[in-house]
């Protein structure tokens, strides 16, 4: 059966060591022409999930799967002239795919689309959110709402304006959340000053900034690779530790990257090894920082790595609501006072201020954490680590704090400094809900969580705002939805497109978003088969294996109101890679506009 097959070639690729023919291996079994060996007849979608679940592969890297007619011709391609509409809030993972349509690099694009890929068609091209400055300057380019608008003023910018010499490192799996999002949501035109094969250099065009980042591992799935690039972005903090850099910023992926690839239960020593790799490199790091005077805070974005397993016993590597650590070492002994024990991530800002003895600048409305007397100095050397998917949980089943502790034979460097060891002051900190300015009940993200950091102030989500939108009705007059996106297809008789994730993960989309987009489709009339759906399965911030469910869903709203039909579908891992896979993501981009897939089915 072609769907087996097409599974089995996939399931073999992930196999292969790190290196480059991953990622050959990986297009070339996802970019077949339909032909009677990739096609097979299903009754429904579930169908042509259900092989490469039973395989181990999960949603986020369900291969590229195209609708086709009865002939073995691609249903639902994008075409000159048509519309397209990407229904995702979050910015950072849509970028790829935008760029590729409105042949417009993003902001630290390094490559693009292939001379095997057909070039870019005339489209409409609308986006949810305000994806990147650079695409405003395409007339075919719209975006819906701009709802949090970029932030001014930031942390870094102003402590940068007072000279105050900065060093930021990530590796490249998080290089846009230490940069576009840390910077308020703007793009400030670092240029690069050197470049290697294991990474590079930018610097900020007129502040003392620098950006350090490492690249990240080559490999199918970063589970795969647990250790990511913590130590090599430890050996790089250290040099600027040595070199006495005064702002020190670093994002540590390991918890994150690695949770969010345990699709399985079976991969739980898997994040285990990355909390153990990230335990030893802050065991190298933090000490020497502070021998050589440094103020060191730690804290997460989210939480993930705490709470890998769900209440049915399934693996779970989506973001938690779990608070979050937030520890402070090497205050001077007069400093060292209790800290505030009710904070956000948003009160770390102030906190560097009145650490650096600045007063906070117009707008700011978040407080430090310190209750104590400070003896704030401007060129004060302080670092900030960020473990991206580090929360805090007592419960040890699913625990991957707990079991690395345990294999360890002794407490993390985490837990002695959240007890108080070594002269740590800490709190338990708020990173998801309203306090942190998302709807309640919704766990944080790496991106509005960096956001937060360097804001100073209360900003709200794109999805609260968005939720919003829907609920006092606006959504449904959005010029773009109804004018540029629903009503230039009903005038012009081409083929709307929607895609986005399709989950309750609300990280990246939100079912409430999807339908109340198939209701105004509705509502202004659209013919149900000019709006043609391009599913992409999330695995990430929901277990797995469930799209299926949400299949299920997207299937009744489309028969509630009439409006719509499934064209193809693809996991995240594709089309919304932001490491500069382009192989993944023109893997995606080419089976929606030319109908190329690991697997065709006729329906």
């Amino acid at each position: 059966m072609a769907a087996d097959t097409a599974a089995k070639n996939l399931k073999d690729v992930w196999s292969l060591p790190e290196g480059p023919e991953v990622e050959d291996a990986l297009y070339k079994v996802t970019t077949h022409k339909p032909s009677a060996e990739t096609t097979v007849a299903l009754s429904n979608w579930k169908e042509a999930l259900a092989p490469f679940h039973k395989a181990g592969i999960d949603d986020q890297f369900m291969p590229p799967i195209v609708h086709v007619d009865a002939q073995g011709n691609p249903i639902g391609t994008v075409k000159e002239g048509d519309v397209v509409f990407y229904w995702d809030f979050r910015t950072d993972r849509a970028k790829p795919l935008t760029s590729a349509f409105l042949n417009i690099p993003y902001e630290g694009q390094v490559g693009g689309i292939s001379e095997n890929a057909p070039q870019p068609p005339k489209v409409s091209f609308c986006t949810m959110t305000h994806y990147d400055d650079r695409y405003s300057s395409c007339p075919c380019a719209h975006e819906a709402f701009n709802p949090a608008a970029p932030l001014s003023n930031t942390y870094a910018e102003f402590v940068g304006g007072k000279g105050v010499q900065q060093l930021v490192v990530a590796e490249s799996e998080k290089w846009r959340a230490v940069t576009w999002f840390k910077d308020g949501r703007r793009n400030l035109g670092y240029k690069r000053q050197t470049d290697s094969d294991s990474y590079f250099t930018e610097q900020h065009p007129s502040l003392p900034i620098t950006v350090k980042i490492v690249r990240s591992r080559k490999v199918a799935a970063h589970i795969q690779a647990p250790m990511m690039r913590a130590q090599e972005i430890t050996d790089l903090l250290l040099e600027g530790v040595e070199a006495g850099t005064p702002d020190i910023f670093a994002n540590f992926a390991n918890s994150d990257m690695v949770g969010h690839a345990m699709t399985q239960i079976e991969s739980f020593d898997g994040v285990v090894e990355a909390i153990l790799e990230l335990d030893k490199q802050l065991g190298r790091l933090v000490p020497a920082a502070v021998a050589k005077g440094y103020t060191v805070l730690i804290t997460a974005d989210h939480g993930n790595a705490e709470e890998m397993i769900n209440k049915k016993g399934q693996a779970n590597p989506a973001h938690t609501v779990n608070k979050v650590p937030l520890i402070i070492l090497g205050l001077a002994d007069d400093e060292r006072k209790p800290i505030n024990q009710s904070p956000t991530i948003s009160d770390i800002a102030p906190t560097m201020l009145q650490l650096r003895g600045f007063d906070k600048p117009e707008g700011w409305d978040t407080d430090s954490v310190l209750t104590g007397p400070v003896n704030g100095k401007a060129d004060r050397k302080i670092m900030r680590l960020v473990l991206d998917g580090y929360g805090i949980r007592a419960e040890k089943k699913g625990n991957a704090m707990a079991a690395a502790a345990d294999k360890k034979g002794s407490a993390l460097h985490m837990d002695r400094w959240m007890a108080g060891e070594d002269g740590a002051v800490s709190a338990a900190a708020e990173a998801s809900g309203e306090r942190c300015g998302y709807p309640p009940g919704e766990a944080g993200t790496t991106e509005f969580g960096h956001v937060l950091f360097d804001a100073g102030r209360k900003v709200r989500s794109d999805l609260l705002l968005i939720d919003y939108a829907i609920e006092s009705k606006g959504f449904f007059s959005n010029p773009v939805l109804v004018g540029d996106c629903v009503q230039y297809a009903k005038q012009h008789g081409v083929t709307l497109h929607a895609m986005g994730i399709l989950s309750d993960g609300k990280v990246h989309s939100s079912l409430e978003h999807v339908e109340a987009f198939l209701k105004l489709a509705a509502e202004q009339g659209l013919p149900g088969k000019q709006l043609s759906i391009h599913v992409i399965t999330d695995g990430r911030d929901v277990p797995g294996d469930t799209s299926p469910k949400y299949f299920d869903w997207l299937q009744e709203k489309i028969a509630q109101y009439g409006v719509g039909q499934i064209d193809s579908v693809w996991g995240r891992g594709w089309g919304k890679d932001r490491d500069n896979r382009w192989k993944r993501i023109e893997a995606a981009y080419r089976s929606l506009v030319e109908g190329t897939a690991a697997l065709h089915v006729q329906l």
